[in-house]
């Protein structure tokens, strides 16, 4: 198709794929800096359907205080004993986020994006019905089906996956409030689950039966049952959560964790869950991406207007600086290690993780670009490991680093079936 036909749309100094926190904050920033943004999605406005935590040190200082709906100060977590993180956890509100991240500067085009044509002088996003619109710069922000930089991974890929009911908080309170509560009180053999009990606006309470990791992902089903066994065993009134599951007030999670690194090509840029950006071992990128957002943003204004090849590079190197590939495949390692631990061993892995200093944990859990932190976390993980444990960081957290899978759950399970659930 030529692209000087009638069926394509004005040029853009930078096109971007994608209408979730990733796309509306980068553009966000490209547009207040001067450049003609084009924000192409299906529906560019859709309210956005997931909730959305950060601990409260790693959000920007710029995020509108009516945006940070509520805290848990001190949060816990839960493994075989109950420990005190010492950090604040802050649900925001998605509404307020989005709206704030919204930038009416950004020209927003209704389509599927499909692929690119590369020109000479801007590269083309071409949309499911025909039309292609240019850009100098592309930023490929359409999360894990990574549109324009390879598409979605084939599986099996390890998967966070995770079933929760929005539950009115006076009439929960046996369900407890942890960031993290592994106590199997739901009764369920198999692949050990989480409780993510958090408070949000308006009197509210989410809980949420999460499994952090598996490969493949365990069934929503599965985890529905389990939340439901969880709250009976804990007293909880069995119509809190049928009221909640009859108002449709339901939270299904389920993404992909070990996508591999993907940085782009040419004009072509990924960003957020397509790069991707999402932290391997918890699942968490939003705090990464709106920090990013500003520096990849200010790279690109540095080489614009000039050719977009050396804009999208300087993005690249904005976005993936050396240290933050090696934390990033520094915990791609230890999500691997996680995957092929047997499931008892998993609880006791995070009792040693959440009794070491909270700065060690800080550092592997929220730094993104400080590969001596990260490796001196990983370190004291070993030097209080048993000998079993040291041994299994041995095989699953050391070289090569990379995509190297850990067995997946079928595999260890008795007869070569997956056990735990339906």
């Amino acid at each position: 198709m030529d692209d000087d036909r009638c069926d394509r749309v004005d040029p853009a100094d930078v096109v971007v794929v994608g209408a979730g926190p990733a796309a509306w904050s980068v553009a966000g920033h490209l547009a207040r800096g001067g450049v003609d943004v084009a924000l192409v999605a299906p529906d560019p406005t859709r309210p956005w359907p997931a909730s959305y935590g950060a601990w409260a040190d790693e959000l920007p200082a710029d995020l509108p205080a009516d945006v940070r709906a509520t805290d848990m100060a001190d949060a816990v977590a839960i493994a075989r004993a109950r420990h005190h993180l010492g950090r604040t956890y802050t649900m925001l509100s998605t509404d307020r986020l989005q709206a704030h991240l919204t930038d009416p500067a950004v020209r927003t085009v209704v389509g599927t994006a499909r692929g690119t044509r590369r020109g000479p002088t801007h590269t083309a996003v071409v949309l499911g019905d025909g039309r292609t619109v240019p850009g100098r710069v592309i930023i490929d922000a359409s999360g894990a089906g990574r549109v324009l930089t390879g598409g979605r991974t084939p599986a099996p890929r390890a998967a966070q996956t995770a079933y929760g009911l929005l539950v009115d908080g006076a009439r929960a309170a046996e369900a407890g409030q942890a960031f993290m509560d592994w106590r199997d009180d739901h009764g369920h053999m198999g692949w050990p689950t989480f409780l993510y009990a958090v408070p949000l606006d308006g009197g509210r309470l989410l809980l949420e039966e999460t499994s952090l990791a598996r490969r493949p992902g365990l069934p929503i089903a599965e985890l529905r049952a389990r939340l439901h066994a969880r709250m009976a065993a804990r007293g909880l009134d069995r119509a809190v959560l049928a009221d909640a599951d009859a108002a449709g007030a339901v939270e299904r999670v389920a993404f992909v964790v070990d996508t591999p690194l993907t940085r782009g090509r040419a004009r072509v840029v990924p960003f957020g869950a397509a790069a991707p950006m999402i932290h391997p071992a918890t699942g968490y990128s939003l705090a990464a991406t709106l920090r990013t957002a500003p520096t990849m943003a200010e790279a690109i204004l540095a080489h614009l207007p000039g050719d977009g090849r050396d804009a999208a590079a300087a993005a690249r190197r904005a976005i993936w600086p050396t240290d933050a590939r090696l934390v990033h495949h520094l915990r791609r390692r230890g999500l691997e290690v996680l995957l092929a631990l047997p499931p008892e061993g998993v609880i006791d892995f995070f009792e040693l993780f959440f009794d070491l200093p909270p700065a060690h944990q800080r550092a592997y859990l929220s730094e993104r670009d400080d590969a001596r932190a990260v490796m001196a976390a990983m370190a004291a993980v070993f030097g209080a490991a048993d000998g079993p444990l040291k041994r299994h960081l041995l095989r699953w957290g050391g070289v090569p680093i990379g995509d190297a899978p850990a067995p997946d759950a079928a595999s260890r399970a008795p007869g070569g079936t997956i056990v735990g659930h339906e």
